[in-house]
């Protein structure tokens, strides 16, 4: 006999951190859903969501914590999609205080603006909207898959899901 609570309990169950990423090349996306597999191989769930389909909405709602991801291009600037995300939610500055954020960036450090997507994000979702900063930024060099980049990735991860929720 099928335990009929149990299911309806698991299909339920709802991630309470939300992971938006901004991804031309596909490297972002890519880092984007390791997080939510080596989260979830810990016990914890993590919704991802493209920046394309993310909105005000979404950081209004449920989740207790964010994790914001994006590349840099041009002179430090956001991905374009995570940059219309941007866009769409700065102009109404919802008061993210009692959130738990995280940031993670990938760039290349042959330029002046290394990562610098990280630090428009941090001000933006902790400066001005009063996020909770709970872990130093993550900055990938160069190719996720480079060893030194995935033992960042696996050493950053194992903190921050000792932080959310």
């Amino acid at each position: 006999m099928v335990n009929y609570l149990s299911i309806c309990y698991n299909e339920n169950i709802m991630a309470n951190t939300l992971l938006i990423y901004g991804s031309l090349t596909g490297n972002t996306e890519g880092v984007a859903h390791k997080i939510q597999e080596m989260s979830q191989a810990r016990g914890k769930e993590i919704e991802v969501k493209n920046a394309l389909d993310a909105d005000l909405a979404d950081l209004t709602g449920p989740y207790s914590s964010f994790i914001f991801a994006s590349s840099t291009w041009d002179d430090g600037l956001p991905q374009a999609d995570f940059a219309d995300f941007i866009e769409r939610v700065s102009a109404s500055k919802p008061n993210l205080s009692g959130k738990k954020v995280a940031i993670l960036g990938l760039g290349d450090s042959n330029y002046v603006h290394f990562c610098g997507a990280t630090e428009t994000i941090e001000q933006l979702f902790i400066g001005e909207m009063a996020g909770q900063k709970i872990i130093e930024n993550l900055r990938i060099d160069g190719y996720p898959e480079m060893e030194e980049n995935q033992t960042a990735l696996k050493n950053w991860v194992d903190k921050l899901v000792e932080l959310i929720d």
